[in-house]
């Protein structure tokens, strides 16, 4: 496709490599309340909401309990993982942002995560200066695959979703894109690939700067 006017860019495992980091969140909340998820239940919440995973969870363990002060609970772990550990920008990332910024298109996050926990992780990158334009949770009532936050990505731009290139690491995300009429790539990562050329991903990517026309 021509150069792009805007890239819409899903924060958690594709412009930030966060996924591990939510993985053990999950694994030390939930271990203080008995349950051991699966590496297979954590794979498959990539993109997902975390109120309706930990409500299959407790379901699943008979657990009683507010799934929504869970979450909470596990957000509160998460951001204290990013305070201590840091958080890395995933590969050509920051190549993308600089030429992104450089040439004036416009760079936004679409993400699932709330609002303050999407601002912990674009801090400990060193990003959220840069990145002031997002798309979170709570400006949604519907969520990928919904394609409402990035119809809201584009109504914010004044941009129609064709000129925005979206990028994405999940089935759920890549579909709530090609929905809202958005091209749209996606990182390789904890997905497997096929997954996600079948929910609509033009093609896969390995490092963000990938998308950069060739020779730069």
């Amino acid at each position: 496709m021509p150069t792009p006017a805007a890239f819409l860019l899903d924060l958690d495992g594709t412009l930030l490599d966060t996924e591990p980091l939510h993985f053990l969140a999950h694994r030390r909340f939930l271990g203080s309340q008995g349950i051991e998820p699966t590496q297979d239940d954590l794979v498959g919440n990539i993109g997902k909401g975390d109120v309706e995973f930990y409500s299959e969870l407790m379901r699943r363990h008979g657990k009683q309990g507010d799934p929504v002060a869970w979450v909470a609970g596990k957000t509160d772990t998460l951001i204290g993982i990013y305070r201590e550990q840091g958080v890395r920008i995933n590969p050509g990332g920051s190549e993308l942002l600089a030429r992104a910024f450089a040439e004036g298109i416009a760079c936004v996050v679409v993400t699932s995560s709330e609002r303050a926990l999407a601002r912990a992780a674009l801090e400990a990158a060193g990003l959220a200066g840069r990145l002031q334009m997002r798309v979170c949770r709570e400006d949604t009532v519907r969520h990928k695959p919904h394609p409402e936050p990035y119809l809201l990505a584009c109504v914010r731009l004044g941009i129609p979703p064709q000129r925005c290139q979206a990028v994405e690491d999940s089935p759920s995300g890549v579909a709530a894109a090609r929905t809202a009429g958005c091209p749209v790539v996606a990182m390789s990562g904890h997905v497997a690939d096929e997954l996600l050329m079948r929910a609509g991903a033009q093609r896969i990517i390995a490092r963000l700067d990938e998308l950069l026309p060739a020779g730069d």
